[in-house]
């Protein structure tokens, strides 16, 4: 049995290449037995070199090669096996599986006209001991003009790259700040830990625990300790019962999904893992000594952007009866990644096996259903296209931005009560619908609060006033319908055992 992987071992995104040199005694799995991978090779080396002489521009022979690591990986028709740059894989180091970095522990966002903005320094970090505040604009880094777009060819990673870097090195930023003129500031870098964990008290002692990804190698540190750090605080506080949201949950690591998932089983598999090669099949049991109290209910938010390492854990949690599942189906990701480094390149991810639940089960491509669904009843076809393009239009942004500026050189400072700017809400809405752009009313407000939020740092954990699978899990639990749920669905699960088997014993008859 093996618990561990020393390498990477990743469910979620993935990140690839290999290494393209080929041993001319093999030969390639295709049909023609009489070419070899020899010919390919020269074929390969062949056809850039033509290209490289006779193409009538100038040709880069390096992204032609990785163009052809990039199609040797697309030909397995895996979509998480591939190529990834070395800044993206360096990134995804940094935030995956150290789940830390060095920086200056500011949230940005780019603005609709692609200025960067300082959503909320985090505490205890650099941002903040430097008094930056929600609302200021980064236009410099180090004396570098800061703007996003296709005349500047400047990216959000741009951006990020110029404001990480080594811990204890400085980075001067211009910052401008409304009723002030631009003015620099001076930042040491410091370690920087990645949150992936929110959480709340709800009313009647209801614990709320939000995963947002699961990231961090060592157990001591990522989302294992913030969430054991989110458990043990809610049970001291008199906890009575459990939400824990996986919502747009994407995934992760597989060690820090089976330790969450170990929080709460205590005996049997958790998950199990089986790939072609044998040294990737392992098995993750439950621990006797488990974190949540047993007599805790706890119930699972998922839907359909939960994936892999979250349906680990809510796969677990469902198969074993520990809790219950509410929302839609969940994404459908079952196989696992292992990133392969390459130097001076990227790397490679490459699908290394398939996960199976507690009872054996597959969920790949095929997702998780929850005991009890809940769909928002708003989001027809229609509705959804037209989102999108409200979306990409930033017609709400915009509309926020606006006002937001506009109150506060009325106030003279920044806005923090959405409910003055939630009057001019159908205003908006109608010019939606007078630019053909017909959305719900509740869908332009939920997501007019939300960028308010974002662009004057409140941090809203839950907000009851719109989300309907948590007000559903308040009231089942509320209801002390948990356990209930669980036993007609293991009573549904049994009858249908039974009746697999005695369809399978009247086939055989039959025959």
């Amino acid at each position: 049995m093996k618990r561990f992987v020393l390498s990477l071992i990743v469910l979620g995104i993935a990140i690839g290449v290999p290494f393209l040199i080929i041993h001319s005694t093999e030969r390639n799995a295709s049909s023609d037995e009489r070419i070899t991978l020899a010919m390919l090779n020269k074929a390969l080396a062949t056809t850039i070199k033509t290209a490289e002489d006779n193409y009538y521009k100038p040709i880069d022979r390096n992204e032609m090669f990785q163009g052809a690591i990039k199609g040797a990986l697309a030909s397995i028709g895996d979509p998480y096996t591939y190529l990834l740059s070395e800044r993206d894989h360096r990134r995804s180091v940094e935030n995956l599986y150290n789940a830390k970095f060095g920086g200056l522990g500011v949230q940005i966002y780019p603005d609709h006209r692609g200025f960067i903005k300082i959503s909320k320094p985090i505490p205890g970090t650099p941002a903040e001991g430097a008094h930056l505040q929600a609302g200021d604009y980064i236009t410099k880094v180090n004396g570098k003009q800061i703007y996003l777009g296709d005349t500047t060819g400047m990216t959000l990673d741009d951006v990020v790259d110029l404001l990480r870097g080594e811990v204890d090195t400085d980075v001067t930023l211009t910052v401008k700040r409304e009723f002030l003129d631009p003015f620099e500031v001076k930042l040491t870098r410091a370690k920087i830990s990645i949150p992936s964990v929110n959480t709340t008290m709800l009313d009647g002692n209801i614990g709320y625990i939000q995963i947002t990804k699961f990231i961090g190698k060592d157990r001591l540190g990522g989302t294992e300790e913030e969430f054991n750090k989110a458990l043990a605080s809610h049970q001291e506080n008199g906890m009575q019962a459990l939400i824990l949201d996986l919502r747009s949950n994407q995934g992760g690591l597989l060690d820090a999904a089976y330790h969450i998932a170990d929080a709460f089983i205590s005996e049997g598999t958790i998950v199990s893992t089986m790939g072609r090669k044998r040294e990737f099949d392992s098995t993750y049991p439950a621990h006797k000594d488990i974190l949540c109290d047993p007599n805790i209910p706890v119930v699972i938010l998922v839907d359909e952007y939960s994936a892999s390492a979250s349906e680990i854990v809510a796969g677990a949690i469902k198969d074993t009866g520990r809790g219950i599942l509410i929302g839609s189906k969940t994404y459908g990701k079952g196989v696992v990644q292992k990133r392969y480094p390459l130097a001076g390149i990227g790397a490679i991810s490459i699908t290394i096996s398939s996960y199976f639940t507690p009872n054996g089960t597959s969920i790949d491509k095929s997702g998780i259903t929850p005991q009890v669904p809940i769909e928002d009843p708003s989001t027809d076809r229609i509705e959804q296209m037209m989102r999108r393009l409200v979306v990409e239009k930033n017609a709400i942004e915009n509309f926020i931005t606006l006002w937001i500026e506009k109150e506060t050189r009325r106030t003279g400072e920044l806005p923090q009560d959405f409910t003055i700017l939630e009057q001019e809400i159908p205003k908006l809405s109608k010019k939606l619908s007078d630019d053909g752009l017909r959305v719900s009313m509740d869908w332009v407000t939920q997501r007019a609060e939300l960028l308010f939020n974002l662009n004057v740092g409140i941090d809203r954990i839950v907000n009851l006033k719109y989300d309907l699978q948590i007000k559903e899990a308040i009231r089942i639990i509320n209801a002390g319908e948990v356990d209930t749920i669980i036993s007609i669905y293991k009573s549904l699960d049994k009858v249908l055992e039974n009746f697999g088997k005695e369809s399978q014993t009247l086939l055989s008859h039959l025959l």
